[in-house]
This record gives C-alpha cells, structure tokens and sequence, in this order.
C-alpha cells in the first residue's frame, strides 16, 4: 500500500480532505464491488465454453442444411 492509499484508508487522515476524501473512498468501494460483481457473473472461461458449443452447434446445422439442399438439387434433377 502506497502513502497515497494509506493516507486515503486512514479515517483519520481523510479528515484533512473532508467530503473529498470521503467521497474517493465510497467511489473505490462501489468500484470494488461492480468489479467483484462483474468478475463472479460470467467467468470468461465459460463465456468461451458457451461460443464453442454454439459454433459447433451452428456448424452441424449448417451441414444439415447442405445435405438437406444436395438431396432436393439431386431430385429437381431426376424429376426433369
């Protein structure tokens, strides 16, 4: 902790900067907790696992897809 922090932590040094000091202190700690907050919603390791899953998913529907238009090309074709 640097003397900027201590001077900051310390109520009785916060004092020397009145409804200043206070009001950096209630800032740091919302920013605290929005980070805190954010960090345990939606860790990144599962916000990766989610798109492959998606991309997989999307892919085997994609190939679905394709078969599924071969197959209707390969009966235009014999019905002419």
């Amino acid at each position: 902790m640097n003397q900027e922090e201590k001077t900051i932590a310390s109520p009785d040094q916060s004092r020397e900067f009145g409804a200043m000091g206070e009001l950096l202190r209630e800032l740091q700690k919302e920013e605290l907790e929005q980070n805190e907050n954010s960090a345990a919603e939606i860790p990144e390791a599962q916000i990766t696992k989610n798109t492959t899953e998606l991309m997989t998913e999307i892919n085997s529907t994609l190939k679905e897809i394709a078969e599924i238009q071969k197959s209707i090309l390969e009966e235009i074709k014999r019905s002419k």
